[in-house]
């Protein structure tokens, strides 16, 4: 009998399902998908061994042959008490370093449109009125504060310096 990984998350492609499900069964795991947020149902949850996902801390009691649980998010804080699970050896894991380049990219973007006022040019478009030019600045030579160095503020950063950031400076809360 193979054993069986649940996958709750509504964000994926045809793509993303084909490369979890080759590599769950080189790993003898069966694949079942449930969208968040709904929760997987409460007579199959103690179906499952490994779970990758955002479920509600709440109902991973229910999950009672789990091992493993997987967060598809870098913050897992809510999910560290240990009487969350049906045992203290549950594994629990994030997924830190995974969405860095794209949520820097999108950081970049916008910084660029608050720098140049986008939102007050849409708005003045929306409402038809024409004209008024906002005082703009750039990335380039500017003093940049990211508050987070981990994956995502360190990529944020990497770009700012790339397109031109006079200094980076990163904050964070730990040493």
């Amino acid at each position: 009998m193979m054993r069986k990984l649940a996958v709750v998350a509504d964000y994926l492609d045809d793509s993303h399902r084909t490369h979890i499900e080759k590599m769950a069964g080189d790993a003898g795991f069966t694949v079942d998908y449930y969208a968040a947020p709904a929760a997987v149902p409460a007579d199959k949850r103690g179906d499952y061994e490994v779970i990758y996902g955002m479920p509600k801390p709440g109902e991973l009691k229910d999950f009672v042959n789990l091992k493993w649980f997987c967060g598809s998010f870098a913050g897992v804080d809510a999910y560290l008490d240990d009487s969350l699970y049906p045992s203290p050896e549950v594994m629990l894991s994030n997924s830190s370093g995974a969405y860095g380049v794209t949520i820097a990219e999108h950081m970049v973007m916008v910084t660029l449109m608050l720098l140049r006022h986008a939102p007050v040019y849409c708005a003045d478009q929306a409402a038809g009125r024409w004209g008024r030019v906002l005082p703009m600045r750039s990335i380039m030579g500017s003093t940049i504060t990211v508050v987070g160095t981990g994956d995502i503020g360190t990529e944020f950063a990497r770009r700012a310096k790339a397109m031109g950031a006079a200094a980076v400076r990163g904050v964070r809360r730990t040493k």
